[in-house]
């Protein structure tokens, strides 16, 4: 039996002696030699020779055309209406068709185009095609299930162009498509499932678009291209589920430009992609989720720019490309355990990225991702999520944070930053499983503390006009504190020079404004702990006085922090 590993060798290299033996009700025999890549004979097979005249004649009669095992040589509808003259796109209908490992030899082409198939099932299991050029144009194949499993075609090209598929289920299963181009273009798959299961499509260009599918399960698991382009443009797939797992799309570019894929699952799970452009531009995914983990995109480029989808997953996959994720709509954009080595694009340009989530939960950036704090609207990116912890939220702040920084976006960094601390100490609170008592009176009262020392002053030292105006804001606090107390119990007071005479700063010869402005002066060389000495407090605005001391070297060291740290970025 003729061997073909998919990934290699896929040349059909062969040589045909016909015999005058016969063979299950033929005259002659065909004994076929096949060699692999070295000229060494690897099989020999033997078909009965039946003459194309006889599949026309049995065509004519309108009577089953059984042509299994069978050795045909230039086998050509167009032929046939020629010797008939009948037009050019006449419709032949072919009864009962099975040629169940046939060899359609050609010394140009096998022609099956405009014919329409009739009965519950069409036979090419195991079939064999020249090297001549495969014609299955505008072909109608009923509503019964077709079987091209396992079939094998050589250097020529193949279309199944505007091919017309029923309510029957289609196989392709381990077909081999040869070093020809290949065109499904166009071609309406009917309801049934799909299964292109282990095909290998061949070293030339691929071509499905306009290809129509419709509710039935469709399946290219561990399928294999060759280095041709690879073309889904503006396809349909209908409802059903969409496989694509395992998939080696090789080196060639892989379209999927404005593709419906339905409202089935879609997964391209564990497939992997060469060096061509990869493009999944303003493609529909609908309502349906979409699998891209662990898949490898090789190098190039992809982009999914104005696609749309409801949950699509990138989980664990090496990002060594670039990649453009400006969905138009998407509810769900995973992107956890993902390795990004080059750009990563979310940034809109002319219209708005509609992303609702976003899950970078341990993602190592080695590259770049350009996003942006208010346009990406990053906040919500990572609020949204409903299956993630506090410490997992943290994280994916903390590494936009180290990428903002990367990329010069201070102000985004700042942001991510203050969210990452935030998170964290929500974190820590939450974790902690102390008695009720202790987390009322030691974790809330710190967690509080903290929060309106670090987060509320100065945002975690990344606000140095916010430390100001705190500043600010406890200079004319204890001012006031200073006036009041003072009039009340005169507990400010100050030392004449020269002398040891001690006068109330509010003494009753100066009027308020000036007992204020006093004040405000204790207040201010107090703050910035000045001491000159020619006031000092008495009784119980010591403390008050020491506090405020503390607070403004805290404050001062806090606004130098934060200022120094803006200037030096």
């Amino acid at each position: 039996m003729l061997q073909s590993p998919l990934h290699e060798n896929h040349l059909l290299r062969y040589s045909v002696v016909i015999e005058d033996k016969p063979m299950l009700k033929h005259e002659k025999t065909a004994e076929i030699s096949f060699f692999d890549e070295n000229n060494k004979r690897v099989s020999v097979i033997k078909y009965s020779v039946v003459n194309k005249e006889e599949i026309y004649d049995l065509i004519e009669k309108g009577q089953d055309i059984n042509l299994n095992n069978s050795y045909i040589k230039d086998f050509s509808i167009n032929e046939y209406r020629v010797d008939k003259g009948l037009d050019d796109h006449v419709i032949i209908k072919l009864k009962n068709f099975s040629a169940k490992k046939a060899f359609f030899d050609c010394e140009i082409s096998t022609d099956f185009s405009y014919t329409e198939f009739e009965g519950e099932k069409i036979v090419f299991e195991s079939a064999i095609f020249g090297n001549g050029y495969n014609n299955f144009l505008s072909a109608n194949f009923g509503n019964g299930d077709v079987n091209f499993k396992k079939s094998k075609f050589g250097s020529g090209s193949t279309t199944f162009q505007s091919v017309k598929f029923g309510e029957g289920n289609i196989s392709f299963n381990n077909t081999n498509f040869g070093t020809g181009n290949l065109s499904f273009v166009d071609v309406d798959f009917g309801k049934g499932d799909v299964d292109f299961k282990s095909t290998y499509f061949g070293d030339g260009n691929v071509d499905f678009k306009f290809a129509r599918f419709s509710s039935g399960d469709i399946s290219f698991e561990r399928a294999s291209f060759g280095k041709g382009k690879i073309d889904f443009k503006n396809a349909d797939f209908g409802g059903g589920k969409i496989d694509f797992r395992r998939v080696d799309f090789n080196d060639g570019d892989v379209l999927f430009d404005g593709v419906d894929f339905g409202d089935g699952k879609v997964t391209f799970r564990s497939a992997k992609f060469g060096q061509g452009h990869k493009s999944f531009e303003q493609s529909d995914f609908a309502d349906g989720e979409v699998q891209f983990d662990l898949v490898d995109f090789g190098s190039g480029t992809v982009s999914f720019n104005h696609s749309k989808v409801f949950e699509i997953s990138f989980k664990s996959c090496p990002l060594n490309c670039f990649m453009d994720l400006r969905f138009n709509k998407c509810e769900l954009l995973d992107l956890s355990n993902t390795i990004v080595r080059d750009i990563l694009d979310i940034i809109p340009e002319t219209e708005k990225v509609k992303i609702k989530e976003m899950n970078l939960v341990g993602m190592r950036i080695l590259g770049r991702i350009f996003i942006d704090w208010r346009a990406n609207q990053v906040f919500d990116l990572i609020y949204n999520q409903k299956n993630t912890s506090l410490f997992q939220k943290a994280e994916q702040f903390r590494i936009l944070k180290e990428n903002f920084r990367n990329n010069g976006q201070y102000e985004d960094e700042d942001n991510s930053y203050v969210e990452f601390k935030r998170c964290e100490a929500k974190a820590n609170l939450n974790k902690d499983s102390n008695s009720k008592l202790k987390r009322i009176f030691i974790k809330y009262p710190t967690y509080y503390f903290q929060q309106y020392i670090f987060d509320f002053v100065g945002r975690y030292a990344t606000n140095s006009t916010r430390v100001l105006a705190n500043m600010v804001v406890t200079f004319f606090s204890f001012s006031v504190v200073y006036f009041v107390f003072s009039e009340w119990f005169n507990d400010i007071g100050h030392v004449v020079a020269g002398g040891s005479e001690t006068i109330a700063l509010n003494d009753h010869s100066i009027n308020i404004f000036e007992s204020f402005g006093n004040s405000l002066y204790y207040s201010g060389i107090t703050f910035f702990t000045i001491g000159y000495g020619d006031y000092f407090a008495w009784g119980i605005l010591k403390p008050i006085a020491v506090f405020e001391g503390f607070s403004g070297v805290f404050l001062m060291s806090y606004f130098t922090v934060a200022f120094v740290r803006k200037i030096l970025r």
